[in-house]
């Protein structure tokens, strides 16, 4: 829950921080996340598949 709570109070932080900004500074922003946003989502499902991954593959008994 306490997870919950901090991802809420910084979404809204991102959120002040959005509408306190220049319309000017938004729409670069805005082209800036638009030219990476695929490759950010591609990062974020890889690190998906790997977290699944690993939540399903056995420990090696090393010893």
């Amino acid at each position: 829950m306490k997870h919950f709570v901090m991802i809420l109070i910084g979404a809204l932080v991102l959120y002040g921080g959005w509408q306190l900004t220049s319309p000017l500074v938004r729409k670069n922003a805005s082209k800036t996340f638009a030219r990476h946003a695929l490759r950010l989502i591609a990062f974020g499902m890889l690190l998906l598949t790997l977290l699944i991954v690993a939540y399903y593959t056995p420990a090696l008994h090393l010893l």
